[in-house]
């Protein structure tokens, strides 16, 4: 008698395994990384000037164009003297300009013009970094709207940020009016109605200005949380690349920049809503994707060490129930398809205090199942050669850990009646 599912179940093993991965990988949100070997993890503590700015703004929006101008250069990674001089030269510059106008509306759209006709040189969409203007003219929309408030406040001209779901602008509050300001385009002052902006606009960046009335897709914000958005396209850049490492610091360095203590679990709650996120979720984001980063290079031990680590600055191995549930599961995965099932065993035991009960019981559930169906693989193999005595061996030895298993419990019945029909 030969026992023609042998194969089917081996697939069925191997199908299992693969459904395990494909859980893991849901657990990834960027694409694969691969990071070396190193056991030096990211930075997890701030670095001290961003909670010195978090400290000397506190939210009542007093920093002077100066200041703005450091906390920006700090943001893009190059605040030294040089650049300094080079934002305080172009204040100058303008403040010397015979072309200020002779009201704060007419300064504040001669800023505009000044910095098309003597700084910005390219528009790249990118380039979201104050001090690369400086060295060779391409800016994006964060990067000149920023440069924008600062040659402003510079003017005693009171400004705010403006995000959309995919863009950022200038709003400058002159008396009761307020105006907003297209810092990519020459013609974006107070651009509704000016066809120069609308012409040019659209092709030059691909977006579509958002008016005021649109209340719902554009949101006004803070100097310092438009400031911020340069360390957030930097993160976003350094993503794409997947470079999970270095993406870290430099969300820990923005969620403190703004909210100052980070030892608090992440919420939805934060002093903006809607489209400008919470800072502290979108840390969390960045440390899950160095952790998965790690997973998919198969460095587990190291997920899990990295879970242990950053629990316990932030938010809790609560929130970190999920990844190690994918990491003891990824590893347990390959111990299983080398049928190494006691090393399995092992690794789960190891971490098992990190694990709720409901994903121990959950991963305990899958070594034994595959474990089960090691032995029915065995005892196939092994009858099919007609090894009758030691497929019978295996499966006794399978049986007295599973005795109520099923397949386990046919293949005895596969063997009864081999017996009886000698």
């Amino acid at each position: 008698m030969e026992i023609i599912n042998n194969n089917l179940l081996k697939a069925k093993l191997g199908n299992f395994v693969l459904f395990l991965l494909f859980f893991i990988s849901l657990q990834v949100i960027y694409p694969q990384n691969r990071v070396n070997n190193s056991p030096a993890f990211p930075r997890l503590t701030p670095d001290s000037k961003a909670l010195d700015f978090y400290n000397l703004n506190k939210g009542n929006e007093n920093l002077t164009w100066e200041q703005l101008a450091e906390i920006s250069l700090w943001a893009s990674g190059d605040i030294n003297a040089s650049n300094l001089q080079r934002i305080r030269n172009a204040v100058l510059q303008f403040q010397n300009s015979p072309d200020q106008g002779t009201s704060a509306r007419e300064t504040a759209e001669s800023i505009l013009t000044f910095m098309h006709r003597n700084i910005l040189r390219t528009y790249t969409i990118q380039q979201t970094r104050v001090d690369t203007i400086f060295s060779n003219g391409r800016f994006n929309c964060v990067s000149s709207s920023i440069l924008y408030i600062i040659l402003c406040e510079a003017m005693g001209i009171k400004t705010s940020g403006v995000i959309t779901k995919d863009h950022a602008f200038v709003i400058v509050h002159i008396d009761d009016e307020n105006i907003d300001v297209e810092t990519t385009n020459r013609f974006g002052f107070d651009p509704g109605n000016r066809r120069e902006f609308h012409d040019q606009f659209g092709r030059l960046t691909g977006f579509t200005y958002v008016p005021a009335q649109n209340y719902r897709d554009r949101q006004t914000i803070n100097k310092l949380e438009l400031i911020s958005l340069i360390l957030n396209n930097r993160i976003a850049e350094l993503e794409r690349r997947n470079n999970f490492t270095e993406a870290v610091p430099l969300a820990v360095d923005r969620a403190a920049l703004l909210l100052g203590d980070l030892s608090a679990a992440p919420s939805d709650a934060y002093l903006s809503e809607l489209i400008f996120t919470n800072p502290k979720n979108d840390l969390t984001d960045r440390l899950f994707n160095y952790g998965a980063s790690l997973l998919r290079s198969n460095r587990e031990e190291d997920g899990i060490r990295w879970a242990v680590t950053a629990s316990s600055m932030y938010f809790g191995i609560e929130h970190w129930q999920n990844f190690l549930h994918s990491a003891v599961n990824n590893r347990i995965t390959r111990f299983i398809r080398e049928r190494k099932f006691q090393d399995a065993r092992n690794f789960l035991e190891e971490n098992k205090t990190l694990l709720t009960d409901a994903n121990y019981s959950h991963l305990d559930i899958i070594i034994q199942n595959n474990l089960a169906i090691d032995y029915h693989n065995r005892f196939a193999s092994e009858w099919n050669r007609r090894n009758y005595s030691e497929a019978e061996r295996i499966l006794n030895e399978g049986l007295a850990v599973f005795p109520d298993n099923r397949q386990l419990l046919n293949d005895l019945e596969i063997i009864n009646r081999h017996r009886n029909n000698r």
